[in-house]
This record gives structure tokens, sequence and C-alpha cells, in this order.
């Protein structure tokens, strides 16, 4: 699906730096304010007939191996057919055990796995709309921040180095009732863009992109930030929230001037509506 012609990010009052450096978080799942982010319901490792096809190949090789280090007097007595035979009824014995225990080890293992998801990937998160009165609560500090207004045509927004690249382009999040459920060798790259329909309102877009690619890294606990280069030419607009104070504004206003970069982008506000509970965006005075 292509991306919206405008998005926007709502940002608070300290972050007029971005007009300067050109630099935004890309933020791991596990960092969200949503503890579900990045946590689908993963029912096994792997499904079970993929086990036990992996298992027969893991024993066949083993088996193999382990005839060729027999002494040659015992090959001479024991065939390799004979051998197979014995070695396979073992393991038959001893297969659930065996099940039990990779079932056993799947909480960790995937555990695991999210924590190093959480190390190597980010999500620069986006929206569709300019004037939510929620998202100007949450994200904007409670409207007086701004948001940046961004080309969504921009080729920053759509730059796959192939067909399968699932970083580097925006992606539409996608709401729903159940979590993605499956197992974990099933999952794809939708387990980083599925939410609760409660996040509905957000009208979220969101890049990925590897963590080892910023350009620069702040050591925070638990999670380093890491903030990537967004080209400021992408930039159509900045959007003053309703409660932007005089000092906030002035610094917007100056880092626009004062960037040739920023030369063709506008300043907009955003003003509260007389009859009714909505926002309407505006040039600004």
């Amino acid at each position: 699906m292509p991306a919206p012609k405008h998005l926007y990010k709502y940002l608070a009052p300290e972050r007029v730096d971005f007009l300067r450096t050109g630099l935004l978080r890309f933020t791991p799942l596990g960092a969200f304010n949503d503890p579900f982010e990045g946590r689908p319901n993963v029912t096994d490792v792997i499904p079970p007939d993929e086990l036990k096809k992996s298992l027969d190949e893991v024993v066949q090789e083993e088996i193999e191996a382990s005839y060729a280090r027999l002494p040659t007097d015992v090959k001479a007595k024991v065939s390799k057919f004979a051998y197979d035979a014995l070695m396979r009824g073992a393991v038959k014995q001893n297969e659930s055990q065996i099940r039990n225990g990779i079932a056993s080890l799947t909480p960790t293992f995937v555990h695991t796995v999210q924590v190093k998801f959480d190390q190597l990937i980010g999500a620069l998160c986006l929206s569709e709309v300019p004037d939510s009165l929620l998202m100007w609560a949450h994200y904007g500090a409670s409207h007086t921040g701004f948001v940046i207004e961004f080309n969504g045509r921009h080729n920053y927004f759509d730059a796959r180095l192939s067909p399968d690249d699932e970083f580097r382009h925006v992606r539409r999040v996608l709401y729903r009732d159940s979590r993605p459920s499956g197992t974990l060798s099933s999952m794809t790259g939708e387990l980083f863009t599925v939410k609760s329909g409660h996040w509905s309102y957000e009208r979220e877009w969101r890049i990925l992109q590897p963590l080892l690619h910023a350009d620069q890294v702040i050591n925070t606990s638990p999670y380093p930030v890491h903030l990537f280069k967004v080209p400021l030419q992408s930039i159509d607009s900045v959007i003053l929230g309703a409660r932007t104070t005089t000092e906030t504004r002035d610094a917007i206003a100056h880092a626009i001037r004062c960037n040739m970069e920023l030369s063709h982008v506008t300043l907009k506000r955003a003003r509260s509506d007389d009859s009714h509970f909505l926002l309407r965006i505006e040039e600004a005075a």
C-alpha cells in the first residue's frame, strides 16, 4: 500500500533541535508504552511436523557420524543397516522426552529472541493525521509541542534495497482484536506492525531500521537512544500546537529561518475550533 501524501510526527517542545540536526529516534519496540509491541503469542518454536523433520535430519546425521567412528572390528559385526535400526529405536523410546524438553525451553528461547530484536531493530512512528486530540495530548506535550508534516512521497519513505526488504520503508500499522499468534518460525515482519484496536486513533505508519546503522547513539538505560538522520528536504511544514508557547514558536521560526534546507517549509498552527471538539490547521500569522 502506498504511503499517504503526508505523514506527521508529533513532538514535544524540546525536540526543536530536530529542525537543526535532522535526527529522530528509532525506538526498540520493547521501549514503547504498549507492553504488547512486538510480543506475539508464540505457540511453539516450529510446527510439530517441521520439528519431527528437523529431528529426523539431526538423528540421521548423528547416526552416520557415530557409525563412521566405530572401530573396524565392530563394523564387521554390526552392519550400518542394523546400527541405524538400533539407534533409531533408542531415539524413538525417548522421543517424547526430547519433544517435552524442547517445549520447556520455548519460553526462554522466545524471550531471548525478543531481547535480541530490541537490541537490533528500531521503529520511527508517524501518523496520517495532524489533528488528533489524543495524539497532541500524548505525544505533543498536551498541545504545547509541534508536528512535523512530511512529504510521504519523498524517497526517504521508500528506500527499500529489494522487494523483500523489511526495513527502510513506511508501512501501515494494522489494528486487531487478537495478538499475532503462531510458531516463531512462521512469524513475519507483520509482528512489528500489529497493535491492539485500542490504539487505532493513532492511525500509525512506521519505518523499521537496523539500529546498527544509527547516526548517533546516546547510552541510556534500559534502552540506548538511537538517532537517525531524516532528510530535512522531506519536510513540508511545521504545525504549532494550540498551546505552543511564544518561546517555542520563536525557536521553531528561528530554526526554519536559519537553515537553508528548510527554506521551503511553511509554518502552520492548530487552533481549537470555536464550537466543536476539533482542531483547525491554519497558516500561522
